[in-house]
């Protein structure tokens, strides 16, 4: 069962794809095309993987930023992470939670489908 999902699992949009080697933990990011996605749990190479691309609440990997709740988020390509930047990142969501410099997550209503290059 997932921890990152904060929402039912029918409040979301997904995508259900073959995992890549070497496999993908919880939570791991990525993009494809102008799509941000978060996986939804620990996959191994070769399983059926959901990826999450839209949800309510969703805890997710960021980096040293801080967050205020109803800050953007934006996703880094370079880092795979959240962060305050934006410039150079894909806006793709809204801070739930405050997150602090030393927090390594931030819980965000997800948007990753209408990621918007900034």
């Amino acid at each position: 069962m997932s921890s990152i999902l904060k929402c039912r699992i029918e409040d979301t949009h997904s995508l259900h794809l073959t995992v890549p080697s070497p496999g993908v933990s919880e939570g791991d990011m990525g993009m494809i095309e102008d799509t941000v996605y978060a996986w939804l749990d620990d996959y191994e190479t070769g399983e059926l993987g959901v990826k999450i691309i839209e949800a309510e609440r969703i805890i997710l990997p960021k980096d040293s930023s801080v967050f205020e709740v109803g800050d953007y988020v934006y996703y880094a390509v370079a880092t795979a992470n959240l962060t305050s930047t934006n410039t150079g990142t894909f806006r793709c969501g809204v801070c739930r939670v405050a997150a602090a410099t030393g927090d390594a997550t931030v819980e965000v209503d997800f948007w990753g489908h209408d990621a918007v290059a900034v």
